[in-house]
């Protein structure tokens, strides 16, 4: 009888280019889709609160005085009547913010990269909207009509957050 025979010495085997993972342990393991799905669900919310607040303003032709605690969340409102004239701009800009972010989160939700970005880049700086028309309405004395544009930044302000985490950028891969 051999020496060898009912032993046999494995050999260290290389498994590819930087020898891979250790013998055993597998292939490594994909990053989960679901914080982009997340986070693409979180700007469709901040779509529909767009839309929301836009036709709220917009239906049977009295624009904001029809709902002025909604009024108040129309994006570019709080500038006053120098900028924002009697408050039609400031429903479309609503409009055309609510399709972009529609827009944008399709294409979150095909995982390309690029979306995550001009989106968290939109929401900062809707985000610093929202903050100066909260202050603004509290310092003319508006402060009972700042929940819907509260609740508006903090939905932003979730949405972009959560669209710059580390974890959303491994789940666009």
């Amino acid at each position: 009888m051999h020496p060898n025979q009912g032993w046999q010495v494995q050999q260290p085997r290389a498994h590819g280019p930087g020898y891979g993972p250790a013998p055993g342990w597998g292939q490594p393991l994909r990053p989960s889709t679901a914080p982009a799905y997340l986070a693409g669900g979180l700007w469709i919310a901040v779509a529909v609160l767009c839309f929301v607040l836009a036709g709220l303003n917009s239906a049977d032709g009295k624009g904001v005085r029809q709902t002025p605690e909604a009024a108040v969340a129309l994006l570019g409102l709080a500038f006053g009547r120098g900028v924002i004239a009697n408050g039609d701009p400031a429903i479309v800009a609503t409009y055309v913010a609510g399709g972009v972010v529609l827009l944008l989160a399709a294409l979150v939700f095909a995982r390309l990269a690029f979306a995550r970005w001009v989106l968290a880049g939109l929401g900062f700086l809707v985000v610093a909207y929202y903050v100066f028309a909260v202050v603004r309405l509290t310092v003319n004395g508006a402060g009972t009509l700042i929940i819907v544009p509260g609740v508006a930044l903090m939905l932003w302000l979730a949405a972009s957050m959560v669209s710059v985490l580390p974890p959303v950028g491994r789940a666009m891969r």
